[in-house]
């Protein structure tokens, strides 16, 4: 068994494997964050945080601290009251943006509840004023957080090169990949947040 220490600024993991080859500093930041060709922490600081990364290893999730899941047992007792008002803004969206014909809003359940780990919209092509991305470099300049709302999977590196996918063999996919948008949704946002992001789409 080789053990190998991959140390940045502000963490240090140990990690344990049986291959023969030590793991790359930059390979096991990769395996820990779903094989991301580029972090989160890297993409969030660069000047297009908006964009996903390609995913050209097979990784995991294996971010959360001892702590944060000593946190987030905790938070769990709370996690109720958390979905309840992430459910109350996500029906202000969808009543205050019901009439952007661009932008379609999510369905939601009839069956349970939606727990709203992201509010993701998507833009009509057809309809839309300007491209997906162009419109969430406009929200980025707004100070509006935006991102994706889904990759096709098919499309990102490592699916792609080990079972021979091409980018339209799943179209629907394809279109989500292309056109989806989640805009901000969590708990820290004030109403006067929520407004502004309502506003500053209504005037795109």
């Amino acid at each position: 068994m080789t053990v190998a220490k991959s140390i940045n600024p502000t963490t240090r993991n140990t990690v344990y494997t049986r291959a023969s080859k030590i793991p790359s500093p930059n390979q096991c930041d990769q395996l820990r964050n779903h094989g991301a060709a580029v972090s989160e922490e890297i993409r969030h600081r660069g000047p297009k945080p908006y964009l996903l990364p390609d995913f050209n290893l097979m990784g995991f999730n294996y971010r959360m601290t001892d702590l944060q899941g000593a946190v987030g047992l905790v938070q769990l007792a709370k996690l109720q009251s958390f979905i309840d008002e992430r459910q109350k803004w996500a029906d202000y969206y969808c009543e205050e943006l019901a009439n952007v014909e661009w932008l379609r809003m999510p369905t939601q359940p009839t069956d349970g509840q939606h727990a709203w780990q992201s509010f993701v919209t998507y833009v009509e092509p057809e309809l839309s004023p300007q491209p997906r991305n162009d419109i969430m470099e406009v929200l980025q300049q707004a100070g509006i957080a935006t991102r994706p709302g889904t990759h096709a999977v098919h499309m990102l590196s490592y699916y792609a090169e080990k079972y021979g996918f091409k980018h339209g063999d799943y179209p629907c996919a394809l279109a989500a990949n292309d056109n989806s948008m989640a805009i901000p949704l969590h708990n820290r946002m004030t109403s006067e947040n929520f407004e502004y992001v309502v506003r500053i789409i209504k005037t795109l």
